[in-house]
């Protein structure tokens, strides 16, 4: 068994496909295919059922990849300690984020590390799903960090196990275009939509689940006609009349024909969380990420 077999053996596991495995780790898809038939005969047991339009792991393979993430963690911690001791600090780390950051600066303060740091690699991979599956993915060892928004208790409701740092605050606003009679208006409640067509994540997702419970509150039964998995197409369907969308304030004052509607009840200030695993702690090119974003709040 090969640090680079299981490479590319969590690669396809993680992309439930031999093709997508291999243009991850830059192969042809023959080399991810012959690695795991290698991991397979040396184990005497099935990784994955191939029986599905998509691979699913099998009971061993899930059981290999939790080791395999462990095993990649530690031999990459070493190169890093090892690079350290005779030169730079240098390495990989992969940072999670959800869609919207408000007015934290990620760009910015990824720009401070490149600079401090040049030898490291970020990867920026945006999670996205409900909050449960953000601390899951940071829990396998698919995120180094993770940015991810922190619910009213906190650490509390995401689990003991994750270190969470406030580093935001975001706040979402209704969004409407420029031209519309909303945008006019003040004081709008949430009776007051109950007619309109909205745009929205899945049922589940975090910002979805704050704007469903406002809603609720207010006993108002509102339609979600579009379901999305980012943003930018959210507000796009609403520069194109299709609905209104709730977004980060700062999001909405950036696209143009675009306003924020006055709301009566404006949706709570939510935190935006710089989250790492205690049980897979960040290595040293991680570590000194984590100081960089947190000297950027």
């Amino acid at each position: 068994m090969e640090l680079r077999q299981l490479a590319y053996f969590v690669a396809v596991a993680e992309e439930r496909s031999f093709t997508r495995g291999a243009q991850r780790e830059h192969v042809v898809q023959s080399a991810a295919s012959a690695a795991v038939a290698r991991l397979e005969q040396e184990f005497q047991t099935a990784l994955f059922d191939r029986s599905h339009r998509t691979l699913e792991p099998t009971t061993a393979g899930r059981t290999l990849l939790a080791r395999a993430r462990i095993l990649l963690a530690e031999a990459q911690r070493a190169r890093e300690d090892m690079g350290r001791l005779t030169g730079g600090l240098s390495g990989t780390v992969t940072l999670g984020t959800v869609l919207s950051t408000g007015s934290f600066d990620l760009i910015g303060a990824l720009g401070t590390f490149q600079v401090e740091h040049p030898d490291v690699v970020v990867r920026l991979r945006h999670s996205t799903g409900p909050l449960a599956g953000h601390a899951t993915a940071l829990r396998e060892g698919r995120f180094d960090l993770m940015l991810l928004p922190v619910p009213p208790h906190g650490p509390a409701v995401l689990g003991p196990d994750l270190i969470i740092d406030d580093v935001s605050r975001i706040r979402l606003g209704l969004a409407c275009r420029t031209d519309a009679p909303l945008a006019g208006a003040h004081g709008v409640t949430y009776a007051d939509l109950a007619d309109r067509r909205f745009i929205d994540f899945p049922t589940g997702w975090g910002d979805r689940t704050i704007v469903d419970s406002l809603f609720g509150t207010a006993g108002v039964q509102r339609t979600v006609a579009l379901e999305v998995v980012d943003t930018t197409t959210a507000l796009t369907m609403v520069r194109r009349r299709l609905g209104l969308a709730f977004a980060a304030e700062e999001t909405i004052a950036a696209q143009p024909g675009l306003t924020q509607v006055d709301l009566a009840d404006p949706p709570p200030l939510h935190g935006l969380g710089l989250a790492a695993s205690r049980d897979h702690p960040p290595s040293e090119a991680g570590r000194a990420l984590r100081r960089t974003l947190l000297a950027a709040r």
